[in-house]
């Protein structure tokens, strides 16, 4: 087989590596070359090192190469997977910071929210840039971006290039399985669901395992509940280990009548409710992700890397990410297989009510003739909370490319995150992010009198 990967963020430690495992060990790509590629050389190199050997241990015909040109990268590829983070942690913690001075305590930030706004300006650019190369050198290829915030990424080549693309997050997937749990059916249970919104922002309007209504036998549980409470006694072994995370969506739930599809550190972030105008603890168990932990996570994985590409320790070969859905998607729209699964793909009439065009999740069928996504209705009372992200994710590509402050001001304005601040208090934040990040910004006209 002659098809070639392109990895952009090739020296990540956590997806770069875990994609080389995977297709490593895929039957179905077999002889496939897979070219990594990084801004930051150590990482890039590091990370071939491990997936060299990992491919030598597993005897594996796959060709793995490493290159710091993009274009070389790009030239003649038929998948281009893309994980990046402009201005990595160093931009990040400025997303996180800034806004709890504001009384916004962002659990994530990477998607909604002051946090994930600033990102959006970030990262955009780069994915337009990547887009027109792709055009030029590879127009055929698939983009398969796992890069937050997701939606917008997404959408750029597609409406700016024509490029075929698709996002991919497993979390809807971890929460179909960890609800299935929950409610009592077997770990290799037959999913069936429909799930409607926006990533990290989507929502369940069925749920079945091996033909159970999940739903309806957590409300029967007594899950379905706004008081911070679980239920004493479950028929599952550790039901707490399943819904710790999950206690502030069952409360939306009882409230609103509809189960958010993801756990509570991101899905709360699309509403004002748990984390703005915060002070202390957040309620629900609600837990916050700290640039200081990440940081931690990201040596250790290059600490083990290290180990593994050195020979010192076979059993890190599994490390990476191993849950993604990635390498199923290329063996499937490669024509091997087909694979069902929650993805981020253009609106083409799934989500009937949203806006043509803008990226939205439920689930997809992928084979060879491409991506199908399942029809998935939303109910009117979600797109009250849904439509208003989706045309701010629209919005704030233009915003990245060419806006002004002021638009983007404007933009920040109105997420509900900000609702609680004072008229000129979000100007002051957004132009202290600015400021902040200035480095990694390239739209001059969003820094002008920063």
């Amino acid at each position: 087989m002659n098809t070639k990967i392109a990895v952009i963020g090739g020296g990540s430690y956590t997806w770069a590596f875990g994609f080389s495992r995977q297709f490593v060990m895929s039957e179905h790509l077999r002889g496939a070359t897979l070219t990594l590629t990084d801004i930051n050389a150590s990482a890039l190199e590091l990370v071939s090192a491990a997936a060299q050997r990992f491919n030598a241990a597993h005897d594996s015909p796959l060709r793995i190469e490493t290159t710091a040109n993009l274009e070389v990268a790009l030239n003649g590829a038929d998948y281009v997977i893309v994980s990046i983070s402009t201005g990595g942690f160093d931009a990040m913690r400025h997303d996180l910071a800034i806004p709890e001075r504001y009384g916004i305590l962002h659990t994530v930030g990477d998607t909604v929210g002051p946090g994930g706004w600033l990102r959006a300006v970030r990262n955009i650019p780069v994915f337009y840039d990547l887009s027109e190369r792709m055009s030029r050198l590879c127009p055929q290829a698939w983009m398969l971006n796992v890069t937050n915030p997701l939606t917008p990424l997404t959408r750029v080549p597609q409406r700016d290039f024509g490029i075929k693309a698709v996002g991919l997050c497993s979390g809807v997937e971890h929460s179909v399985r960890a609800l299935a749990r929950l409610a009592g059916a077997a770990p290799d249970s037959r999913m069936d669901y429909t799930v409607t919104g926006i990533d990290h922002g989507s929502w369940y309007t069925r749920l079945f395992a091996d033909g159970m209504d999940v739903l309806s036998r957590l409300r029967e549980f007594g899950y379905c509940r706004s008081d911070d409470r679980l239920p004493s006694q479950l028929s599952t072994d550790d039901p707490l280990a399943e819904s710790a995370g999950l206690r502030a969506g069952f409360a939306i739930w009882r409230e609103l009548g509809y189960l958010p599809s993801i756990a509570d550190r991101h899905t709360t972030e699309n509403w004002p409710w748990f984390l703005a105008g915060q002070t202390g603890e957040l309620p629900f168990g609600i837990t916050r992700t700290t640039i200081e932990e990440r940081i931690v996570w990201q040596a250790d994985k290059r600490e083990s890397l290290e180990r593994y590409a050195a020979g010192d320790d076979d059993a890190l070969g599994q490390q990476g990410h191993g849950d993604d859905p990635v390498v199923t998607v290329v063996e499937a729209l490669s024509g091997s297989r087909s694979f069902l699964y929650g993805s981020n793909y253009a609106n083409v009439g799934q989500i009937p009510g949203l806006p043509e065009g803008a990226v939205v999740e439920t689930r997809c069928l992928f084979d060879a003739a491409g991506v199908h996504p399942v029809c998935s209705p939303m109910p009117d009372l979600l797109k009250i909370l849904v439509l208003p992200h989706v045309l701010r994710q629209e919005a704030i590509i233009d915003i990245a490319l060419r806006g002004s402050r002021d638009e983007l001001v404007a933009l920040v304005l109105t997420d509900p995150l900000c609702s609680h601040l004072r008229v000129g208090e979000c100007r002051a934040m957004v132009e202290e992010m600015l400021a902040a990040t200035r480095s990694w910004i390239s739209n001059a006209r969003l820094l002008e009198g920063t």
